[in-house]
């Protein structure tokens, strides 16, 4: 528990130490670059501490041994029901069904879940343009898991659900289409 600490803090640590030796994909830069990505968005965003929190720590469940408890313990309720609409299941099922659930689990979400989600994929995708840009479009889009067709597929129903039943206008969501825009011509 971060008792006495700041809650941000409390939860960069908790994720640096969680993530410890994970590497991104294409770039091979240590993975807590991502989580720390998000939570900076969603800060410069004016978002809650709590969303804050969750979103640093929105990988933590998926990645590492730490569990649901684990972060309700340590954060709070709040933030673990955050992390758990921005998880995937079980990590054995394929692609799409983890990508489908995402789908559906976000579309009736909070819209602090959802401004989390939104920002998990911005970093992703900002990442992703960057890397077209050093290495080309074969090289990048042949180190994820699908083609560039499913990705999009996925990506782009994602954002329909994270502006389903909210303002689309949010910044987080503008700038979560002008990815879209520039990666897929959405």
């Amino acid at each position: 528990m971060y008792r006495g600490k700041d809650k941000i803090e409390y939860a960069i640590y908790y994720a640096t130490k969680a993530h410890k030796g994970q590497e991104r994909k294409i770039e091979h830069v240590d993975m807590i670059f991502h989580p720390f990505t998000v939570g900076m968005i969603l800060q410069r965003a004016g978002c809650d501490e709590d969303i804050v929190v969750a979103g640093i720590l929105h990988d933590v469940v998926e990645d590492t041994p730490a569990t649901f408890d684990d972060i309700e313990r340590d954060f709070g309720k709040k933030v673990r029901d955050y992390v758990y609409d921005s998880s995937e299941p079980d990590k054995s099922l394929e692609w799409e069904q983890r990508k489908e659930h995402t789908i559906e689990q976000i579309k009736n979400a909070p819209l602090g879940s959802k401004l989390i989600v939104a920002c998990d994929k911005i970093s992703n995708l900002e990442d992703l343009s960057d890397c077209i840009e050093l290495y080309g479009e074969e090289k990048s889009w042949s180190s994820l898991k699908r083609n560039k067709d499913l990705q999009k597929w996925y990506y782009t129903s994602v954002y329909e659900s994270c502006i389903n039943g909210v303002d689309k206008n949010h910044p987080i969501f503008k700038r979560y289409k002008n990815i879209l825009e520039h990666l897929f011509n959405y």
